[in-house]
């Protein structure tokens, strides 16, 4: 099962950046994807929301399975002396990225250069995230409902130094507390367990 969920983060952070694919794509309006499925084609227009269908079911998927994966473990806690909404960090390293797929060249003539370069751009800061801090962040999860926090964590109550910690949670967290039902994704993101409170 592990080899699942490990395999199963590497798409889920895939995924993540597919705003990044959807806008080169609307950008270059002259890349023609067109598949022919029972004399029906397929435009650009229904790729993208196909691409986004499937990132946002494949982003709630991940985390259904993680709950369900660890739903009979031992809940991990922690007790936060400050706790702040982490979107406004991480939402602008993704507008970020809209605007390299804005900046990759493509043309008719050229296609097979512009989509090389637009892979290999791809597959750089797909790279660069799994090896980032910020790899659980993922833009779909807002859509699912989710809350993205960053908890610091109490030093005087821990033998390490003071820290902060990247929280997913349905739940709106407006004052600073001890979470109880944690589940640890890696050493420094949790995912709660609690349900939507409002």
């Amino acid at each position: 099962m592990e080899l699942f969920l490990k395999i199963f983060y590497y798409l889920y952070v895939a995924v993540a950046i597919t705003p990044f694919a959807i806008i080169f794509i609307l950008k270059n309006s002259e890349i023609k994807i067109s598949i022919e499925i029972w004399d029906y084609v397929v435009n650009n227009y229904l790729i993208i929301l196909i691409i986004f269908a499937i990132s946002l079911f494949l982003s709630w998927l991940y985390i259904v399975v993680v709950q369900q994966c660890y739903k009979d473990t031992q809940s991990e806690q922690i007790c936060s002396t400050e706790i702040e909404i982490a979107e406004p960090k991480y939402i602008p390293i993704y507008i970020t990225y809209f605007v390299i797929a804005l900046s990759i060249p493509y043309s008719q003539e050229n296609s097979i250069h512009g989509w090389i370069l637009f892979s290999i751009t791809y597959l750089f800061i797909w790279f660069l995230i799994l090896k980032g801090k910020f790899s659980f962040f993922n833009p779909y999860l807002l859509i699912c409902g989710f809350n993205f926090y960053e908890a610091t964590i109490d030093s005087k109550r821990s033998e390490y130094a003071r820290y902060k910690i990247f929280l997913i949670s349905k739940q709106v967290i407006k004052n600073i507390k001890q979470h109880d039902s944690l589940i640890r994704l890696n050493d420094f993101t949790y995912l709660d367990k609690g349900e939507y409170n409002g």
